[in-house]
Order: structure tokens, then C-alpha cells, then sequence
């Protein structure tokens, strides 16, 4: 199983949200060898970006946080042509960001199911691949 996390739940492995434990499920599957999670690179400007603007986030976890992105060997993949050109497509068909459109793109290029903690982006990409809504209401 490959699971694609969005930013929204791999920044719960490192902030204590009351969803916390279900992100953290995902990483807990990595780590045991059954699932790989993937991402787009762009998920690591996202998650600095958010710790560093966080409050309360001191300088030292903030690091420590990055780091363990890449101890935890998860699939950070860049982009390549087809992929942003798939995510032009999606973006253009629905109501999302383009930002949001990597992640969807990748998990359709890796034939993933796409995993993410923001509701209203779920229910704009239903019908294009299988999703996971951490937390479902």
C-alpha cells in the first residue's frame, strides 16, 4: 500500500493537535514496512514554513522536526514534467490551488490513496482517486 500525505497530516507528527494519533498511524505504517508514504518535495517548504510561523514552536524542535523528515526515509519525490503538467490538469478541472494539485497528481502517477486533514480539499477532488480524510466528521 502507498499512501500520499499532504502537509496538513505529516505537520500533526510534530504538533500536538487533537488528530495527532491518527496522523501518526500513517508514519507508524512507514515505519514498519507496511506501507510507504509518499510526497512531493514540496510538502518540506510547507511544513518548515508552518513550524517556523507557528508560535510556541521553539528553534531547536523546529529543526529537529526537519531532520526527522529525512530520517524517517520517507518517498520525498521532485517533480518532473508529466507530474506538473498532470497537476496543471487537475487544478484547471477543479476548485483547488495548484499546490494542492502536486499532491493529488502524485498520488494518481504512484496509484496511491491520497491522505489529507483538510475536508473542503477531499471533497473537491472526489471521483479522481481514493482518499482518506483524517479524522472524518
Amino acid at each position: 500500500m502507498i499512501y500520499v500525505l499532504d502537509a496538513s497530516v505529516i505537520l500533526k507528527w510534530f504538533l500536538q493537535e487533537p488528530d495527532s494519533a491518527d496522523a501518526l498511524r500513517y508514519r507508524d505504517y512507514h515505519m514498519a514496512g507496511t506501507a510507504n508514504v509518499a510526497c512531493p518535495d514540496l510538502a518540506l517548504y510547507e511544513i518548515g514554513n508552518t513550524l517556523c510561523l507557528k508560535r510556541g514552536v521553539p528553534e531547536e524542535a523546529l529543526l529537529k522536526a526537519l531532520g526527522d523528515l529525512f530520517r524517517l526515509a520517507l518517498d520525498i519525490l521532485s517533480p518532473t514534467e508529466a507530474l506538473l503538467q498532470q497537476a496543471a490538469r487537475v487544478a484547471s478541472s477543479r476548485p483547488i490551488t495548484f499546490y494542492d494539485a502536486v499532491y493529488v497528481a502524485l498520488a494518481q502517477e504512484l496509484e496511491a490513496t491520497f491522505v489529507s486533514a483538510d475536508l473542503r480539499l477531499c471533497h473537491q477532488i472526489r471521483g479522481l482517486l481514493p482518499i482518506e480524510l483524517l479524522s472524518p466528521p
